[in-house]
């Protein structure tokens, strides 16, 4: 898992991604879609609840050894995208709804790396309204979390 997260960064921080900034002002997302879906084809292995699971077919689906489960990817793109779209798109698990915005400790950051961030109106979400930055690497050790908060969270 952790070797799996370090590389999962480090190419997500190669094309661009997981460069989070502050949403200090006025921040809104319009997404790309088929034009980019970067989040997908680079970011492509959401965590999913059980109650997500319900909806999307199994063998889109993996369990880690602590029974964690994620959509399956291939070289960091999600499996779930066909087309440049997202194939369950009303389905699709929290963080990929949630995407580009990240609650870190309680701040509201963006992922000034998502094509799709337009600064002219203000459609930013509560922080408190999206899951914890921790929660998209689960049961990374504590120092690989700090490791990536240093490398990819811009104070």
């Amino acid at each position: 898992m952790t070797w799996t997260l370090i590389k999962a960064v480090i190419k997500a921080r190669r094309e661009g991604l997981l460069h989070l900034v502050p949403a200090n002002e006025a921040t809104r997302l319009d997404c790309l879609k088929a034009e980019c879906a970067k989040c997908c084809r680079v970011l492509g292995t959401p965590v999913v609840t059980p109650a997500e699971a319900e909806n999307i077919a199994p063998e889109a689906l993996r369990k880690d050894k602590h029974g964690r489960i994620f959509t399956r990817s291939k070289n960091s793109v999600c499996c779930l995208l066909k087309d440049g779209l997202c194939s369950i798109y009303p389905d699709r698990p929290r963080g990929c709804r949630e995407y580009p915005w990240y609650n870190v400790a309680g701040r509201l950051y963006f992922d000034a790396g998502c094509p799709g961030i337009k600064h002219d109106l203000d459609e930013r979400p509560a922080a408190g309204d999206i899951m914890p930055f921790e929660d998209f690497f689960p049961l990374a050790p504590r120092f690989i979390l700090w490791i990536v908060k240093k490398v990819c969270v811009k104070k």
